[in-house]
């Protein structure tokens, strides 16, 4: 790119005030990897000849070269330490090279300087209105030579040269065809670019799907077409499980993909899987990966976590937008309206695909909510304005359920209420099986009540977040004040008197432990159980608070007693026949203990074993002397 005696001294341009302290800021502190500079070059080469495809078809008359292929020409040279970037786009003019290439801003760049040096943080968060990408060659060159040609006939080639440190050459030059040609000479510490894998790989990861041929050594090495921007109509289901593959590194096909291209609000692409399976570090993490970030096909973030709300990052995939501004280093996009727009389009979109798998495929969506349900739920509590939508995906087992499979939905049980239940029926426990065997669940199973069983960890964090479905209030069968639509009806035939006496005579046995001893009208083949006041958390809750705190009182619960049970009747008549009977003692006790046991609130389960051995001795006493 030298030019012969006869050419002009070239012209020496300075550049604008502060401009070295600019690109020491640009080179040091916003970008994070070195290897972004050779993304920056090839999106320019890019966007110059998207331009000449838009000029062919307005000004073809007028068009430089209006055969020349359309693609960026890539080549090193070990020896001599450079890396070579050619394309045949629009090019630029000699004015064109003064404001892209030796201007950074006009009235701004003072303040942006002064912002910039204050914190990174504030450099990050700046808008991409300076165009300074170019500039990240400085990071790995220590000179830079630049000829271009603009599309017009009749244009003049200019070169331009700079190393960085303050000003820039430029000069009349000899091209024949339109476009730039850009020369890197890197520094001795960046030499590891000056390699064919080092450049494949960077373009595999930033710039594979750049819509035009990216050549090096004669072979094309991007894939030019990018997956996500075709219609539907021309991409086959093997195409997206290949795509799915190569972005997820899963041996296994995903469960579900969703392909959009919308153009309001705000005009983006997306492909978006959801994988068969989820993984530790999905289910624990506060947050996913995130979706790939492209703009107009060129990666921006690999990883960007602002895209969807956390309950969906499980979702894996790719968002495209031309719309979106970027800051300077490209390496981020900003938190703004335009972002918060594509998520909230990306949640409803994703949530419709959801339900309409759940509606047309229940055996697929019962999979995947076996799964990923868990994260719903925590979406339930966290998005409040797709509360309703993320209710109708709710799925439960159920005291109506025959296997352990979770696959009724609220709009389910309500269709199958009666006509006089006004509540939504649920019970917490850690398990399916010990919610099976509850003695709160015996009357409900004995009416054919349905009863949501619940046994997530995240279930007590559910249930306090929703209040009602479709004007149905939603009640746990173990507290206090449930209203059930036709109560057990008393048949013990125990006077109110001896009722009062033995009620009374249990609460003065286990003193503060309980709140309160009633009748239940609930229980039909247990003796007893215990049930929650209404301001108690269940008991679930407080075994996992006692976990994580030793320390945690168990709230007092009210025993309910079940006056038709013969232990009952044998007590009342205990109390009558002998007041001070050390047997009663030992059986109200065993009642309790074991009530606590069932709700899994017994401190250590072996304690029964002292009590038991007494409590069977003093029974087989009994009946030695009977």
């Amino acid at each position: 790119m030298s030019s012969d005696k006869s050419t002009p001294q070239p012209e020496v341009h300075e550049y604008q005030a502060e401009m070295q302290k600019l690109l020491d800021i640009l080179v040091h502190s916003l970008y994070t990897e070195r290897e972004i500079f050779l993304r920056e070059l090839l999106s320019n080469s890019a966007d110059a000849l998207s331009k000449v495809q838009f000029l062919a078809l307005t000004s073809a008359d007028q068009l430089l070269n209006p055969d020349a292929s359309l693609q960026i020409e890539l080549s090193f040279d070990e020896d001599k330490q450079t890396i070579t970037i050619e394309d045949t786009g629009c090019g630029m003019t000699r004015e064109e090279l003064i404001e892209n290439l030796g201007t950074i801003a006009s009235s701004g760049t003072l303040k942006f300087l002064r912002e910039a040096q204050q914190s990174k943080q504030a450099v990050q968060n700046l808008i991409g209105q300076f165009g300074v990408g170019f500039y990240a060659v400085f990071m790995v060159a220590d000179k830079v030579e630049l000829i271009t040609r603009s599309w017009g006939p009749d244009s003049q080639a200019w070169s331009w040269n700079s190393s960085g440190s303050g000003q820039y050459e430029l000069a009349p030059a000899s091209k024949e065809g339109r476009g730039t040609k850009i020369v890197l000479h890197l520094k001795d510490e960046a030499k590891e670019f000056c390699n064919e894998y080092r450049l494949k790989s960077i373009v595999s990861k930033y710039s594979n799907y750049v819509p035009h041929p990216i050549q090096l050594k004669g072979e094309t090495i991007n894939k030019v077409t990018a997956i996500w921007t075709q219609s539907k109509e021309e991409v086959s289901q093997k195409d997206y499980e290949e795509f799915y593959k190569q972005i997820s590194y899963d041996h296994q096909p995903a469960l579900q993909h969703l392909h959009l291209s919308i153009d309001a609000p705000i005009q983006y692409y997306a492909l978006l899987y959801i994988p068969q399976k989820i993984t530790n570090e999905v289910l624990y993490a506060r947050e996913g990966k995130g979706l790939a970030l492209y703009a107009q096909k060129v990666l921006i973030q690999p990883q960007h976590n602002g895209l969807l709300p956390p309950y969906l990052r499980f979702v894996q995939g790719v968002v495209d937008s031309e719309d979106l501004p970027l800051n300077v280093s490209r390496e981020s996009v900003q938190q703004n309206a335009l972002v918060e727009r594509i998520k909230k389009s990306l949640t409803t979109r994703l949530l419709k695909e959801l339900q309409t798998l759940a509606d047309n495929n229940s055996e697929s969506y019962n999979k995947f909510w076996g799964e990923f349900g868990v994260l719903l739920k925590e979406g339930v509590s966290a998005d409040f304005g797709n509360r309703r939508k993320l209710m109708d995906l709710l799925r439960f087992n159920s005291s109506l359920s025959e296997g352990a499979t979770a696959d009724v939905s609220l709009k389910d049980y309500v269709s199958r209420m009666r006509d006089e239940q006004k509540e939504i029926y649920y019970i917490v426990g850690p398990s399916r099986e010990s919610l099976q065997h509850h003695p709160n669940l015996e009357y409900f199973r004995k009416q054919s009540l349905e009863v949501l069983f619940l046994h997530d960890h995240i279930d007590d964090f559910l249930m306090n977040e929703l209040r009602d479905y479709d004007g149905k209030a939603f009640k746990s069968i173990s507290q206090a004040d449930i209203d059930v639509p036709d109560p057990v009806e008393d048949t013990s035939q125990m006077s109110t008197e001896r009722r009062e006496v033995l009620l009374h005579k249990i609460k003065q046995q286990l003193g503060d432990r309980i709140k309160d001893v009633i009748a239940s009208k609930r229980l039909v083949d247990s003796p007893c159980s215990l049930v929650n006041p209404q301001e108690n958390m269940s008991a679930h809750m407080e075994r996992m608070m006692k976990m994580v705190n030793e320390e945690y009182q168990i709230s007092k619960r009210n025993l309910e007693v079940n006056l038709k049970h013969p232990i009952l009747q044998n007590l009342a008549k205990l109390t009558e026949e002998n007041p001070k009977s050390e047997f009663f003692g030992q059986a109200v006790e065993q009642l309790f203990r074991s009530a606590m046991l069932v709700e899994g609130l017994l401190d250590n389960p072996t304690e029964l074993l002292p009590d038991l051995y007494n409590f069977m001795e003093a029974a087989t006493a009994h009946q030695l002397t009977s």
